[in-house]
C-alpha cells in the first residue's frame, strides 16, 4: 500500500515537472518568436540623412543621428547596418589598428541583430553579406588573406541566395556586381582565392549589374542610397578593371558632383582625374574638397595632392606629401610617398635628401599595395635620370608637350645601359602615341621590349600590352594575343607584377 502511495507520488510529481518543461519550452519559443518577429528593417528620413553624411565622411555627425535612432528604436536593424557602415568607412580611410578593432565589434553586434530578422525579409541576407563582404575588403588591408576569402564566399553565397529568393531586388546588383567583376581578373599570385572560393567572377555581367543599379530611378529614399555606392563601384571598375577610361570619367563625373561637400566624391573625382592624365583638374579638385572639422581627416588626399603637383614639378609638392607622412598612420602608400619625396629631390639637385628619403622606404610602411612594392625596388636602386624622370612626371601629368620637349634634349647614344634606353624608348613611344603618331610609337615599343627582355624594370611588359591594346583595337588579333602573352613572359620584371598579370588577363579574356 505504501509502495503504491509512493509511486502515485512519482508519477504525479513527474507530470508536474513534464508540465512545467513544456510550460517553459512553449513561453520560451513564444518569447523567441515574438522577439524575432519584433525585429524590424526600414529606413526613415534620419536614417536616410545619416547615410548622407556617412557617404560625405562626416562619420560623428551620421554616429550621432545613429546611436539617437537605436535609443528610440532597438530593433530597427537599419540603424546597425549604417553603424556597421560608418564604422567601417572610419576604419578603411585610418586603416589604424584600433578602428579596425572598433569595426570587429560593430560587424558582431550587426550580424547579431541582422540573424534575429525574419527570412522572408529580402534586406536580412542582403544586410549579411555585406558585413562580410565589407570585412573582408578590411582584412585583405591588415594582411588576412584567408579570412577575407573566407568573408567574401560568405558574401557571395548570401546575396546569390538573396536573389533567387528576391530576384527583382535591384540592391543585390551592388554586391553581386563587385563580387563579379574583381573575381574576373585575379592575378595570377592570388589564383588560391578562386580555387578556394569555387567561384568564378564574370566581367560584363558584374559590369551590367553595377550598372543598372548606378542608373536606376533615384528619389529620396533607401534606393538612392545603394545607386549611389553603385555608382563609386561602377566608375571605378570601369577604369581598374574594364579599361574603360572615357566610359569612366563620364560615369564619375556624373556620380559626383557634390564633391565639394562629399569627401568621397571629392576622392573618386579627384583619384580618376590624376588617373586620366587630367593633372591640372585633379589639382582643383583636391584643393577644393570639403576641409572643415565635421569631415573625418582623410590625409590620403594630401598624398594625391603632392602626386599631381609633383607631376607638374610644383616645388609645393613637398608640403602635400610631408603632410601625408607626418600625419597619416595607416598602412598603405607610406613607402610610395618617401619615393615620391625622393624623386622631389632628385628633381631639384638635392642628391644627399633625395637618398636620405630613399633609405627609409626599408624601414617605414608596409609592402602591400604595387605601389609600395615598387617603390622597395626603388630603394635598392641608384637615383633615377633627373631628365628621363622630368619626362616620366610630366606626362603622368599630361603635359605631353613639355614631356616631348625635355625627352628630345636627351642624348639617346649616351644613355649608359639597356635599361635606361628600354626606358628611354618606352617614354618615347608613350609621347608619340598621345601625339596620335601611332607608327612611330609601335617601333619604340618593340625596341623597349627587345631592350627590356632582362630588365627588372617594367617598361618591357607594358610596352607590349600596349601593343596588345592597339593590335586588339585594329582587330589583328593574333598579333595582339602575340604580346599579351608576351607581357607575361618577362619573368625578371619585379614591378607592378599584378597589374600587368591583370590587364594582361583582361585582354586575353576579351581575345575570346
Amino acid at each position: 500500500m505504501w509502495k503504491k502511495k509512493k509511486q502515485n507520488q512519482r508519477e504525479e510529481q513527474f507530470a508536474r515537472n513534464r508540465l512545467f518543461r513544456f510550460s517553459f519550452s512553449f513561453f520560451l519559443a513564444l518569447y523567441t518568436l515574438a522577439g524575432y518577429a519584433s525585429h524590424t528593417f526600414y529606413f526613415n528620413t534620419n536614417l536616410i540623412a545619416a547615410q548622407k553624411q556617412n557617404y560625405e565622411l562626416r562619420l560623428k555627425q551620421a554616429r550621432s543621428i545613429l546611436m539617437d535612432e537605436q535609443s528610440i528604436d532597438k530593433e530597427n536593424s537599419a540603424t546597425h547596418y549604417l553603424l556597421h557602415f560608418n564604422a567601417f568607412m572610419k576604419a578603411f580611410i585610418t586603416e589604424e589598428q584600433g578602428d579596425y578593432a572598433a569595426y570587429r565589434k560593430v560587424q558582431d553586434a550587426a550580424l547579431l541583430h541582422f540573424d534575429a530578422l525574419p527570412d522572408s525579409l529580402a534586406f536580412k541576407r542582403l544586410a549579411q553579406s555585406d558585413a562580410y563582404f565589407f570585412s573582408a575588403t578590411l582584412k585583405a588591408k591588415f594582411e588576412e588573406f584567408y579570412g577575407a576569402a573566407r568573408d567574401v564566399n560568405r558574401a557571395n553565397t548570401l546575396i546569390n541566395e538573396n536573389h533567387r529568393l528576391f530576384p527583382n531586388f535591384l540592391p543585390n546588383n551592388r554586391t553581386r556586381g563587385i563580387i563579379n567583376v574583381y573575381l574576373s581578373t585575379v592575378p595570377d599570385s592570388y589564383a588560391w582565392v578562386v580555387k578556394m572560393l569555387g567561384i568564378d567572377g564574370d566581367m560584363r555581367q558584374g559590369l551590367g549589374l553595377l550598372e543598372e543599379l548606378a542608373h536606376a530611378a533615384q528619389d529620396t529614399g533607401y534606393m538612392s542610397l545603394f545607386a549611389r555606392e553603385a555608382a563609386y563601384l561602377y566608375s571605378f571598375s570601369l577604369m581598374h578593371v574594364a579599361k574603360n577610361p572615357a566610359k569612366a570619367w563620364s560615369e564619375t563625373l556624373r556620380c559626383t558632383n557634390d564633391y565639394t561637400t562629399n569627401l568621397t566624391s571629392a576622392y573618386f573625382r579627384g583619384a580618376m582625374a590624376g588617373k586620366l592624365n587630367k593633372n591640372e583638374t585633379a589639382i582643383s579638385i583636391l584643393e577644393r574638397r570639403p576641409a572643415s572639422d565635421e569631415y573625418e581627416q582623410f590625409y590620403f588626399l594630401d598624398y594625391l595632392l603632392g602626386t599631381a603637383k609633383l607631376n607638374r614639378l610644383d616645388s609645393t609638392s613637398i608640403t602635400d606629401l610631408n603632410q601625408f607622412y607626418n600625419h597619416y598612420k595607416g598602412r598603405n602608400y607610406i613607402k610610395s610617398c618617401l619615393q615620391k619625396m625622393s624623386w622631389y629631390y632628385t628633381l631639384f639637385g638635392d642628391t644627399a635628401k633625395a637618398l636620405e628619403y630613399q633609405a627609409l622606404i626599408y624601414d617605414k610602411g608596409y609592402k602591400l599595395n604595387g605601389d609600395d612594392k615598387q617603390a622597395i625596388l626603388y630603394a635598392a636602386k641608384v637615383l633615377p635620370n633627373s631628365e628621363l624622370l622630368q619626362t616620366r612626371l610630366l606626362y603622368d601629368g599630361g603635359y605631353t608637350k613639355e614631356a616631348s620637349v625635355v625627352l628630345y634634349a636627351v642624348n639617346y647614344k649616351r644613355l649608359a645601359s639597356r635599361q635606361l634606353k628600354a626606358e628611354y624608348c618606352y617614354r618615347k613611344g608613350r609621347i608619340l602615341e598621345k601625339e596620335g603618331k601611332m607608327e612611330d610609337a609601335l617601333t619604340l615599343y618593340e625596341a623597349c621590349t627587345l631592350f627590356g627582355i632582362d630588365s627588372k624594370e617594367y617598361y618591357a611588359a607594358y610596352a607590349s600590352i600596349y601593343l596588345g591594346d592597339y593590335y586588339l583595337h585594329q582587330g589583328y588579333y593574333a598579333k595582339a594575343k602575340k604580346f599579351y602573352q608576351r607581357a607575361l613572359s618577362f619573368k625578371s620584371n619585379r614591378e607592378y607584377k599584378g597589374s600587368i598579370e591583370q590587364r594582361s588577363k583582361v585582354g586575353l579574356s576579351k581575345l575570346k
